[in-house]
């Protein structure tokens, strides 16, 4: 996950620096930093997402579908893949290197004196982007929680809230209640609140904090059914139906999750008062550019990246495969260390295919003594994804038999590189 840009590599070594151990989650260092650039954010329509899981994907697919609305909209999301660019983007066309290196050259006395961190940084330069290029809406995905993250200083015309899971335990908390009111957080005075599928524990403690608000409460499986999911080789189609209107559409994430996450986007669309419009809708999906989630590195063999990571993540990748006839797969795992990894090698001791483990580069990959700490044997370990990949080619059955890394965004260099996989422009 480093910056390419050859012209000046000392800005993007200067913003990685800025990532700090631990994490230094508070709002007042980045309140004062976005003050002084004129409060960006203020400018443009926001539309603000947090969740667990899903959050990507349903800002990626709300930004593609109104664009295809020709509505000039900025997304901004994390981490990553390869390069920071991916962070902020509008219309698919990524931040230019340009950009960043002037704005943060403009910025470093500011940076500095005030302790900005990487994140906080790729917030302000998303916030100050939207601005100059005139969006007409902009939709911020949450980096970590909610309550306190730098994205939290907007005051959205809308708030969606995906599937909440246990993750991040050590600094969101290590229930189930304590993370949900983190990623509540987002929840603004009389501002309208979406919230995804979930478990009647986190629609309950959502409610609640709506209620307190004043913000209207909608929960989206009340107003959209999900009548069939049809998986089509790494696509499917769906047919919902919302107030009486029965919509079809083939949506290019596969699982059950991704079609819950196009749920929360068609109640968005509607909360915009915009028609639901099945052309437009679906060309906007079909010009979707979503990478790592069950992403087609190599149609044959055919190899899958995704970036699933933690229990429930793997979970709903196991479940999808299975449900598109892949139930065989042959799956590789890397793991990075800020996880907890016990309860993704539980999860994988149920997996009918193959099953193999790497590393990424970098110092945040668990090791392979560390996997056999956790009970994984020697023999399935592999020393890197190459090598694992080599390996999992003479462990296929036959010709249709897949194989999928996962298990962290730190995968997503080496594999692009080693399947010769295209990086989006920039704009």
């Amino acid at each position: 996950m480093q910056a390419t840009d050859s012209k000046s590599p000392s800005v993007f070594d200067y913003i990685f620096g800025l990532t700090v151990p631990g994490v230094k989650l508070e709002l007042s260092r980045v309140e004062a930093f976005l003050q002084r650039l004129g409060n960006p954010f203020s400018k443009y329509p926001v539309i603000h997402i947090a969740g667990t899981n899903g959050k990507g994907s349903t800002a990626a697919m709300l930004a593609a579908i109104l664009n295809a609305f020709d509505i000039k909209t900025g997304l901004f999301t994390s981490p990553h893949l390869v390069k920071p660019n991916e962070r902020i983007r509008i219309g698919g066309a990524l931040v230019p290197d340009e950009f960043i290196i002037e704005k943060v050259d403009e910025w470093r006395p500011h940076i500095d004196e005030l302790g900005i961190t990487f994140f906080e940084v790729l917030t302000a330069l998303g916030m100050v982007y939207f601005h100059e290029q005139k969006v007409d809406y902009a939709i911020f995905e949450t980096g970590l929680g909610g309550r306190l993250d730098a994205t939290n200083v907007v005051d959205p015309i809308m708030s969606i809230i995906t599937a909440i899971s246990m993750d991040h335990e050590n600094i969101l908390g290590n229930t189930l209640e304590k993370i949900t009111l983190e990623k509540a957080g987002i929840i603004k005075a009389k501002r309208p609140v979406l919230l995804g599928q979930n478990v009647e524990q986190v629609k309950r403690l959502v409610e609640s904090k709506c209620h307190l608000k004043e913000a209207p409460f909608n929960y989206v499986p009340d107003r959209v059914t999900l009548e069939k999911v049809e998986p089509i080789d790494i696509s499917q189609r769906l047919q919902l139906s919302f107030d009486d209107q029965t919509y079809e559409f083939l949506l290019p994430l596969l699982g059950r999750h991704q079609a819950e996450n196009f749920s929360n986007v068609l109640m968005a669309l509607n909360a915009l008062d915009l028609p639901l419009d099945q052309r437009i809708i679906q060309n906007g999906l079909d010009q979707l550019n979503w990478k790592g989630r069950i992403q087609l590195l190599q149609a044959q063999p055919r190899v899958l990246y995704d970036v699933a990571h933690n229990a429930e993540g793997l979970d709903r990748l196991l479940e999808s495969l299975s449900e598109a006839g892949l139930g065989d797969t042959i799956l590789i795992a890397a793991f990075n260390a800020r996880k907890k990894i016990s309860a993704l090698i539980e999860s994988l001791d149920r997996w009918q295919g193959g099953l193999l483990f790497t590393r990424f580069e970098g110092h945040s990959a668990v090791g392979h003594q560390e996997l056999i700490q956790q009970g994984v044997n020697t023999e399935l370990i592999e020393e890197n994804p190459q090598k694992a990949y080599e390996r999992a080619l003479g462990m296929r059955q036959h010709d249709k038999q897949a194989i999928c890394f996962f298990g962290s965004h730190y995968l997503a260099e080496s594999l692009f590189e080693l399947f010769q996989v295209q990086e989006a422009e920039g704009g």
